[in-house]
């Protein structure tokens, strides 16, 4: 396994494994970014080629390495399966960071991630002392929009075709037996 760059923490659910993304999680990674159903929430158009991969990788740990940006991979605890990544971008140190996430498809509607990020919203704020998460989404993507709600995120805006939400330090540690 490679170096962890920003030292990300490995972080744990009852039935996932959250650890730093890795120039191994390549394949993983470009099934992903590559299946429409998935990159289309977040890309023009889904990956074509692993060197893609390799570049969005290589940026995910050039923002590891100078605290711009800390990118997991969700992993299946029973078999280390990859499912897909969370992240915070964007990020002030004690201030506010913005969230995002990725799932392959075969694992929506399972739960699967809100559970892994309730672990990094709860280690934002825990330790890295954010007092605001941010998070944008196309507004007809209701799956995602789901998932933040479940999450107590509200909608701080609206904007063309993006929602944009928010969610407060207070609010979480207030709701915090919740997202166990």
């Amino acid at each position: 396994m490679s170096a962890n760059p920003g030292n990300i923490p490995e972080l744990e659910t009852k039935r996932l494994l959250l650890r730093a993304i890795t120039a191994e999680d390549r394949q993983a990674v470009f099934g992903n970014f590559s299946d429409p159903d998935v990159a289309n929430w977040f890309f023009d158009k889904p990956l074509t080629t692993l060197g893609q991969t390799d570049e969005i990788i290589r940026m995910f740990l050039d923002d590891a390495k100078t605290g711009k940006g800390f990118t997991w991979a969700i992993l299946l605890k029973e078999d280390l399966h990859f499912l897909g990544t969370c992240s915070y971008s964007n990020v002030e140190p004690g201030f506010q960071a913005e969230i995002g996430f990725d799932l392959a498809k075969e694992y929506w509607g399972r739960g699967c991630m809100v559970e892994a990020l309730s672990a990094i919203i709860d280690y934002g704020f825990q330790r890295m002392h954010l007092s605001k998460i941010i998070a944008d989404t196309y507004s007809h993507n209701l799956r995602a929009r789901r998932v933040l709600e479940k999450l107590n995120f509200e909608i701080d805006y609206i904007e063309k075709d993006a929602h944009i939400y928010a969610l407060l330090r207070k609010d979480w540690l207030m709701k915090g037996e919740e997202h166990e």
